[in-house]
């Protein structure tokens, strides 16, 4: 009996769950996300836009995303505090029921464009969808708003050649869904690397960068660089960001859930604690951009 106990509890300390501590993760309500646009956004619904954002902030994995009803209710408190409020009452109106920071959003367009060629007896057509929201993040403890961003998408989202007889067409099932999508992801990029910058987290051959698939993409090109001496305003107290010194490109190769890695393309191999801006995006599956590789030309350049 003595034997069995023992293996028991053996097998209990080999396969016991390992206890992880949550971190203090600051937490995000993301209000209605307005329409201040017509014709296309009317089968759209901000709601969904909003939903499909909530999602994106979740995968991100560093924020505690509010419930929607929660910031309603929150909303609400804040206007009649500063409606009645004395000024000292939960600082005029912020930094209500522990909210740390408050999303705000209007879709600022959202349509579709035709674009195409034609000569002699080939021709070719697209029609291009495209989205841009303008998104404020506000400090819920003083209401100042600490980022202001415009994220843009677009999807090719039909096409269609033809020559002499013979003609193809192709077109997306949903390009509405397809592009609020891409928009949410780049939406929730701005978010989080305005509070969590992008950072390595293991230099050498292969790179690995504290942000997965939710907001970097293989095919990514990164700038990488060192922050200088903070630059402080002495009339005004303000801190102006810092130096920074440039190190090179770094190219992503592949993504998981939690982290990516990357190649350097430019430059010397950085090292842990270096940090990463976004220099320009892989082509989206689907967008106009998405050509592939320049061919070589042949002949004279022009």
């Amino acid at each position: 009996m003595g034997k069995l106990r023992r293996f028991l509890v053996s097998c209990w300390l080999v396969t016991a769950p390992t206890l992880v501590v949550s971190q203090d993760l600051p937490v995000v309500g993301i209000s209605t996300i307005k329409e201040t646009v017509n014709d296309y956004s009317r089968n759209a619904k901000g709601a969904n836009f909003q939903a499909m954002l909530e999602t994106q902030m979740a995968k991100v994995g560093r924020f505690k995303i509010m419930e929607r009803a929660r910031v309603d209710e929150i909303l609400a408190e804040q206007g009649l505090n500063n409606e009645v409020g004395d000024g000292r009452t939960a600082n005029g109106g912020f930094n209500v029921a522990g909210v740390d920071y408050l999303v705000y959003g209007s879709i600022t367009k959202l349509g579709q464009r035709k674009s195409g060629m034609a000569t002699g007896q080939f021709a070719t057509a697209s029609l291009i969808t495209e989205m841009a929201v303008d998104i404020k993040v506000v400090d819920a403890s003083t209401g100042e708003i600490r980022r202001a961003e415009t994220a843009e998408a677009m999807v090719k989202s039909a096409g269609g050649m033809a020559t002499g007889s013979f003609a193809t067409a192709k077109g997306s099932s949903d390009p509405l869904a397809d592009v609020q999508r891409m928009a949410a992801k780049k939406v929730a990029s701005l978010i989080a690397t305005s509070i969590f910058p992008i950072e390595v987290v293991k230099g050498g051959s292969v790179i690995y960068l504290n942000y997965g698939s939710s907001i970097l993409d293989q095919g990514d090109i990164l700038a990488v660089f060192q922050p200088g001496e903070e630059l402080i305003d002495e009339a005004t107290g303000l801190n102006l960001g810092a130096e920074e010194i440039y190190l090179g490109k770094l190219e992503v190769t592949s993504t998981t859930d939690k982290f990516s890695k990357a190649k350097v393309v430019e430059g010397d191999s950085p090292t842990k604690g270096d940090l990463v801006r976004i220099l320009e995006k892989a082509p989206e599956a689907g967008s106009s951009s998405n050509r592939g590789a320049p061919v070589e030309k042949r002949g004279r350049k022009i």
